[in-house]
């Protein structure tokens, strides 16, 4: 865990009962910060991870952010909030294909309704926005993504969420005042998330493992992605926050932390203790980057003294424990 002196007080978490916003708050919960957590709760596994984030210090608003009006009234009701932490959206590829609609307004409207909010109420906040890789869209380059890499989104869901990391970065410049960054995050994963096949891949790997279903292999199984644990991820967040950062990042566990898809699967395999119970192979789905890998040498230029610390074997052996604590409501998740 993190030992910056980040100095929060009271901060906004959006997507709180997701994957990463849960893990978000219970750190800040532990270091006694009160959090203003906003959830549609659309997610699996978000009323779970509502449960377990009850305390005095945790309010849950149970908003749609796409809905302009309403994400303005509650702001309007904030005060004195330190950062904010917007992690809510919509996380597929797949599914910004079959709803486009629902894809931009998860990703790109909802941000844009953040930021008016904050701008109008919390002028003074930092806030961060938890962007993706899928931004840099269909790139091949066998060699990391560093701050040299354009923008160029593939997919809708690439395009809906550059659309909102610019109107962070819009925001962040002196006409309009706000203090913001974005990173562009590669594969996170770790305790407390559900995967499914559509996205979080690894701990997809693990449940389907465990519950012995079936997966799907897209592609050649060699595409390779770095992986970042979720409690190197949160790390960074609140050190980004104490140092109030600004600016845009491919953040990742790097080369020491780069695996191919099929290596991750005999890693589960290995963690579990079991074989799979059926692997298949289909199509490279749309916008499957074959590497991604990201150059976190940016870090050298800022003040962060923050690097990931957890080892893949170890992450995805912690994963796969947390899994196993929780199987019964794993299998409850995923019946059917």
């Amino acid at each position: 865990m993190t030992t910056v002196n980040h100095g929060l007080k009271r901060v906004v978490v959006t997507g709180s009962c997701g994957f990463i916003g849960t893990c978000l708050c219970r750190r800040l919960i532990e270091d006694g910060v009160e959090v203003l957590g906003i959830d549609n709760m659309s997610r699996r596994g978000t009323e779970l991870n509502a449960r377990e984030l009850e305390s005095p210090l945790f309010t849950l608003h149970r908003t749609d952010l796409s809905r302009t009006d309403d994400v303005l009234a509650l702001f309007a009701t904030f005060k004195d909030v330190g950062a904010v932490f917007h992690l809510a959206g919509q996380v597929a590829v797949t599914t910004s294909y079959r709803d486009r609609r629902a894809d931009f307004n998860g990703n790109a409207l909802s941000g844009f309704n953040v930021l008016e909010a904050v701008k109008r109420y919390l002028p003074d906040a930092w806030c961060l926005y938890s962007s993706t890789n899928k931004v840099y869209g269909y790139i091949s380059a066998e060699r990391s993504v560093g701050l040299d890499f354009p923008l160029w989104p593939y997919t809708p869901y690439g395009v809906s969420k550059a659309v909102s990391e610019l109107y962070f970065t819009e925001y962040g410049r002196p006409e309009i005042g706000l203090s913001t960054c974005s990173l562009r995050q590669s594969c996170i994963y770790g305790h407390h998330q559900f995967g499914i096949e559509d996205q979080g891949w690894l701990a997809w790997f693990a449940v389907a493992n465990l519950l012995g279903l079936p997966i799907t292999m897209y592609g050649d199984g060699k595409q390779v992605r770095d992986v970042l644990y979720i409690d190197d991820l949160v790390d960074l967040y609140l050190e980004c926050a104490a140092r109030r950062i600004d600016g845009v990042f491919p953040v990742g566990g790097g080369e020491d932390r780069a695996i191919a898809l099929e290596t991750g699967l005999s890693m589960i395999e290995d963690a579990c203790g079991q074989a799979f119970v059926s692997v298949s192979h289909g199509d490279t789905r749309p916008g499957d980057q074959p590497y991604f890998v990201a150059d976190m040498s940016w870090l050298d230029s800022t003040v962060l003294g923050w690097r990931p610390k957890t080892e893949v074997k170890d992450g995805i052996a912690r994963m796969v424990a947390w899994l196993s604590a929780n199987e019964d409501q794993v299998r409850t998740l995923f019946a059917g």
